[in-house]
Formats: C-alpha cells, sequence, structure tokens
C-alpha cells in the first residue's frame, strides 16, 4: 500500500469542486468508472476504494474537503468496479451493505471487511432483525441467512428457494424471476417480495404469479399481491402495520407506481391498495410512524402518507427528477433519500434540499441505499462506493 494524492469531486447543490485529498490505494490502479450494471460483474481484484477520507484526512498536507460536505467516502476494500445495493444495522457498530458480485461488507464501528456470499449473483436487499439474525435476497433461489458474527468471521447459509424451477408450461418457459427486497418482522419470520414468478397450483390451471413470500427460511407461503406487480419496498410500524411498494413489471400502464397497506393478521395478511397519484415505479418506503410515512421513486417521486382525511398519497415536490432509490429517516423531521448520478437529499420537517456529498473523480455513482443508526450516523451506498456522515451534517437539522 501506498498514500497517494487525488483528487476528489465535492458535488453541491449548485456546483462541482474539485479538491485535493488523501487517499489509500493499491499499486494497481482501480477503474475510474462506476458501471451501473446490477448483475455479475467481473470479478474482484481486491482494490481498495480510492479518496476514503474517513479515519486518515487529518493527515493530509491540504485541507481535507470531507469536514466541509455532508457526506465522505470510507473504503470498504469491496471491488470498486461492483455496486452496494443495498445497507442495514443492528447498531452504529454493526452495520451490513450487499451488492453486485455476491458483495457483501460489514462495518464494526472500525472498518468494513468483506465477507463470502456463496454466491455471485448481485444482492439486492439485506435487513434483519438483530446482529445475530440478518436476511439478504437476491433470486428465486439465492435467498440467504445470517446469525452474524462468531469471533472474526460470519458465515451465510442459503435458505430454501422461495419457489420450485419453473417449468415450461404453456405459453412460454419462465426464468428466474428478481427478489428485490426483504422485511424481517421476527426470528423466523421474514417477508420477501420482488417480481412476480409463476406458482403452478393446479396443473389443470393458469399459474398464479407470486411476488411475495412469507416463511422462516426453511418454508414460505406465497401470496399474490396485485397482478404484475414487483415489490421493490416494505417498511412496518408494527405486526399488523405494513406497506409494500413497488411498480408495473412487464408491460406499461398508465399508473406504474403502487402501493399496498395491511393492517390485518401477520399470518395471514389482507392487503388494500391506496392511491400513490405516480404513473413513475416506487422504489422505497419508510416511516416514522403510522400516520408519516414516506415513499420515494423514479423521475424525481416523492410522496408522504398523513392518514389524513382524503385516503391517498400527498404529492411532495423535491429539488431533483432523478430516479431516487432509497429513503431513511432518524425521525419525522430529519429524512435521507438518495439516487441516481449521486443525488442526495435531506429532509428538515419543513423543506428538502440537495445535500453534499464527496465523490472520486470520474462518473458520478448513482446511490442506492441508506440506512442509519441515529441522527448523527448515517451510510449512503452506491456503485462502487459507500459515503458517511461527516462532522459538518453531524446533527439533524
Amino acid at each position: 500500500m501506498r498514500i497517494t494524492t487525488g483528487s476528489i469531486l465535492v458535488v453541491t447543490a449548485g456546483a462541482v469542486i474539485t479538491l485535493a485529498s488523501c487517499a489509500d490505494s493499491s499499486d494497481e490502479e482501480a477503474p475510474t468508472d462506476n458501471p451501473s450494471t446490477l448483475l455479475d460483474g467481473g470479478a474482484s481484484d481486491g482494490a481498495a476504494l480510492d479518496a476514503a477520507c474517513e479515519g486518515g484526512a487529518d493527515d493530509c498536507s491540504t485541507t481535507p474537503p470531507c469536514k466541509a460536505t455532508d457526506l465522505c467516502p470510507v473504503a470498504t476494500g469491496a471491488d470498486p468496479r461492483h455496486a452496494l445495493m443495498s445497507v442495514w444495522g443492528s447498531s452504529k457498530n454493526d452495520v451490513w451493505a450487499v451488492g453486485s458480485r455476491g458483495t457483501i461488507v460489514h462495518w464494526d464501528g472500525m472498518a468494513w471487511a468483506s465477507t463470502p456470499s456463496g454466491t455471485t449473483q448481485t444482492l439486492f436487499a439485506v435487513s434483519g432483525t438483530g446482529a445475530g439474525d440478518v436476511w439478504a435476497v437476491s433470486s428465486r433461489a439465492v435467498a440467504l441467512h445470517s446469525t452474524g458474527f462468531t469471533g472474526a468471521t460470519a458465515t451465510w447459509t442459503a435458505s430454501a428457494p422461495v419457489a420450485p424451477a419453473y417449468a415450461p408450461y404453456f405459453p412460454m418457459p419462465w426464468n428466474e424471476s428478481l427478489l428485490l427486497s426483504v422485511l424481517a418482522r421476527a426470528p423466523g419470520d421474514v417477508w420477501i417480495g420482488g417480481e412476480p414468478y409463476p406458482v403452478l397450483l393446479d396443473p389443470d390451471s393458469p399459474p398464479q404469479k407470486a411476488n411475495l413470500w412469507r416463511g422462516s427460511g426453511t418454508s414460505w407461503h406465497h401470496d399474490v399481491l396485485a397482478d404484475d406487480f414487483a415489490i421493490r419496498g416494505f417498511w412496518a410500524s408494527g405486526a399488523a402495520d405494513v406497506w409494500a411498494v413497488g411498480g408495473v413489471f412487464g408491460t406499461p400502464v398508465n399508473r406504474a407506481g403502487r402501493a399496498f397497506h395491511t393492517t390485518g393478521p401477520s399470518g395471514a395478511p389482507v392487503w388494500t391498495e391506496v392511491d400513490t397519484q405516480s404513473s413513475a415505479s416506487l422504489n422505497a418506503v419508510w416511516g416514522s410512524g403510522p400516520n408519516d410515512v414516506w415513499i420515494v421513486g423514479d423521475r424525481g417521486t416523492v410522496r408522504h402518507w398523513t392518514n389524513g382525511p382524503v385516503k391517498r398519497w400527498e404529492i411532495v415536490a423535491v429539488p431533483t427528477d432523478r430516479d431516487l432509490h432509497a429513503v431513511w429517516g432518524s425521525g419525522a423531521n430529519d429524512l435521507w433519500v438518495v439516487g441516481d448520478f449521486g443525488t442526495v437529499l435531506r429532509y428538515d420537517g419543513v423543506e428538502w434540499r440537495a445535500a453534499d456529498a464527496v465523490f472520486p473523480v470520474g462518473v458520478t455513482p448513482h446511490l442506492r441505499g441508506v440506512w442509519g443508526s441515529a441522527a448523527d450516523d448515517v451510510w449512503v451506498v452506491g456503485d462502487g462506493i459507500a459515503l458517511h456522515l461527516s462532522p459538518k451534517a453531524g446533527t439533524a437539522p
């Protein structure tokens, strides 16, 4: 390893500034681009991310830009050509991020470290109930579970496929469908959502296109939550209050963004669709409580649910038209949203503003996941990058 001086882009609401910084890099130069391809990237060469200000920035001979921005990059040790798709943790010292080529990395409060996943498929979502119960999902046949770290190692075990391989029944064979979201409600009680996948209950009847699976990992119950609907996000305020959001799968229609709500028993949920007033696909949902829930989606779509007299989602204007992929908050007055081309938005309870972030020089990466343990501890992940809240933005507005 050697210490080099490189360039970093500081992306603000109105400008892009190049600043000097210190960074750790390997002797082999890492790629300067961050492809957004999600499935099966190239083999890992072990190169660390460049431009990692966190922890070593104070040793720079020049003024580090991280202290002047909201979010600062942190080296994960993962191949920078791979995308990190989702991030979740049980505490500030137990954070997981998953992504393409089966990438799984863990933050222990001091540094990120890779753990083997046993797959080369892209992992689209990670969630859990605690340090000893973590799930990561990819496709019909790839749902992984971990009991966390035992000493210095963590093991991921493949669960039973959520559905059997589908035979080439008329009118066409069916390939894999992607699992895009996971809600770990309690140990042994996991909900997984994704693209519709056919389940044949009766050889003489058409197959049902399941998109929601509930189970323990050894067995799964399937549900059909609307026809041709891909579930991209879950959020729950309790065992009997769950939202599922997503978009139409396969054929475009005028009303693509959809949201479903259940307040029924967890063992047999009854879903009600609530109008989102959105023609764009919806990608993620988060709330501070049952009467304060947010959805984000493509083309800068943001919606807010307050359970007011009119039972539909409120349209919210934000300062971007980029596709938005994830939302998280520490409370009703402190929300973060991330999306394409380095888009980061923050809400203070009154207005949305564009937040600042530091990126390596090159193609500005798409950001795909956000999670925090508190208002002063927020992680954002994306294409070849992980960002952490800097001292500038260490408290809620």
